[in-house]
Order: C-alpha cells, then sequence, then structure tokens
C-alpha cells in the first residue's frame, strides 16, 4: 500500500508504516496500549486518532506527529483561509 496516492488519511498512513515495518495489528496494538479492535477502527478510519495517540504512534514509527493528525497538511483543514487572513491583519497590526 503507498501513502502517496489519493488524499491522505490518518488510517492510511498508519496502515502502511506497520505493511512497512512489517508489524501485525496485535504487536502494534500491545506496544501502543490499545486493543486490536480500536487499532482496526484507527486505521480504517472510523475513529479520530486524537493527541495522545498519535504521539504513542509517532514515536514507534519515527513520524512527525503533525503528519498523523494533519495527513493532508494544516492548509486542508476547515476555516484555513480566513484564519490566514487573520493571521495577516495582526501581523500588520504589530
Amino acid at each position: 500500500m503507498s501513502i502517496r496516492t489519493g488524499k491522505l488519511s490518518t488510517g492510511k498512513i498508519l496502515k502502511a508504516f506497520r505493511n512497512r515495518f512489517g508489524l501485525t495489528q496485535k504487536e502494534v496494538a500491545g506496544a501502543i496500549g490499545i486493543s486490536i479492535s480500536n487499532l482496526s477502527a484507527l486505521e480504517n478510519d472510523k475513529r479520530n486518532i486524537g493527541a495522545e495517540l498519535a504521539g504513542r504512534f509517532s514515536v514507534i514509527y519515527g513520524v512527525r506527529i503533525e503528519r498523523l493528525l494533519f495527513p493532508n497538511g494544516l492548509k486542508d483543514i476547515k476555516g484555513y483561509k480566513k484564519l490566514e487572513r487573520l493571521k495577516k491583519k495582526l501581523l500588520e497590526a504589530a
């Protein structure tokens, strides 16, 4: 599975890294401290990852936490353009 094709999701990234390292869901779930069913739900994008779990995965897979929390980058978050305009306004006022 390639994580470079199509729109990225946290689940796709998690599954790709697990497969890349040749790990089973049981091994990863045990290392992270969650159930296999929770890992499966994360890998299938049926559950949001949250900061704590993203931190654990980032450590074992050696990937930046932002990559897991924002798989398509910050520009993909809701209201990004509005936030950028506000940032510009704040910088001009400083």
